[in-house]
């Protein structure tokens, strides 16, 4: 599923959509009879590291799938006359933008379809919802009779805010130029299983390893390990291959990934340390190696760490690992 010439049109409309991310102060009236309606607007952020819907294309296997299928954005009301005390409700319409050919069709009409309402708000509200929750919303709009969300179909939300007094905001005809909407999209990411910070946790540790360790480990010991991209395609680096439990430091090393035969080989930076894994089991999550180096045997520096990992992507259940 690859839809990557879409983004040239995106990238165009994208930032109009999104007029209303932007930070900004909210002007003020000199009216005395000026209503609470006059500057009120909605701010949306998000902790997400993409926005909207995320399809994944893994570039260590190949492997296409969807990612990120909730999208949820942190919504602040601001006003000169009112505070979110003074709102009863706030309704959020969404309208589609689907690619038909060449061009496009917008579905949703004048009015847009209600997509969530948010009653007695606090001053800070998530907005959340579902890939399938916006599909089934236009899966009979669309012209294309598409199955599904596609990467760079484009949506936009407005809103209608209703106060305590009764009075009512309506982005959707109320509104002339910005911060009347926001919109997000379906985009499509570039992962891998071998790049990323991943959680380890120590299960064993030789006597050797806790006499010796530049970082203090013992049984349960926790910390961060980063892989990162390597100098050529198809490498990666693992900043401290030890996770903490080499003797005078950090001993950082080169992976390389075989996707037909699960095979990851592992390239010490150091071969007078000269880290050594072994698979001892591997779950989607979890991949539990046994650490030894070059002074193992005399040292007793060893020991057995869990990686785990948070970021939806899977460990290869078949994995096992050559050490060159």
């Amino acid at each position: 599923m690859k839809h990557r010439a879409i983004w040239m049109v995106v990238m165009l409309i994208l930032p109009f959509l999104n007029s209303c991310e932007e930070d900004y102060e909210v002007l003020g009236f000199d009216n005395p009879n000026s209503q609470w309606t006059d500057s009120a607007t909605l701010r949306f952020t998000s902790e997400q590291d993409k926005t909207g819907f995320v399809y994944n294309v893994n570039n260590s296997t190949g492997e296409e799938f969807w990612g990120q299928t909730e999208a949820k954005f942190n919504v602040e009301f601001f006003s000169n006359q009112a505070t979110v005390a003074n709102i009863s409700k706030i309704d959020f319409y969404i309208y589609a933008q689907e690619q038909v050919g060449d061009g496009y069709n917008y579905l949703g009409g004048t009015e847009g379809v209600l997509l969530k309402t948010i009653s007695n708000p606090t001053e800070v509200f998530e907005l959340s919802f579902t890939k399938e929750e916006v599909y089934n919303i236009f899966k009979n709009q669309y012209t294309s009779n598409q199955t599904d969300i596609k990467i760079g179909d484009i949506f936009e939300i407005k809103w209608v805010i209703t106060g305590t007094d009764g009075q009512v905001y309506d982005s959707r005809t109320d509104c002339v130029g910005f911060n009347c909407s926001y919109g997000f999209d379906a985009k499509e990411a570039i992962v891998d299983t071998w790049i990323g910070e991943f959680e380890y946790k120590w299960i064993e540790v030789g006597p050797g390893t806790v006499r010796y360790s530049y970082d203090n480990i013992n049984v349960g010991s926790t910390g961060i390990v980063e892989f990162i991209p390597g100098s050529t395609e198809g490498q990666y680096d693992v900043l401290d291959m030890s996770f903490g439990g080499a003797y005078g430091g950090p001993r950082g090393g080169t992976l390389t990934y075989d996707v037909d035969n699960q095979i990851l080989t592992i390239i010490s930076a150091e071969s007078y340390y000269n880290s050594i894994w072994e698979v001892v089991s591997v779950t989607e999550d979890v991949l539990t190696v046994y650490w030894t180096n070059n002074f193992t045997t005399r040292y007793s520096e060893y020991g057995t760490i869990e990686l785990r990992r948070s970021d939806g992507l899977k460990w290869p259940t078949g994995l096992s690992i050559v050490k060159l």
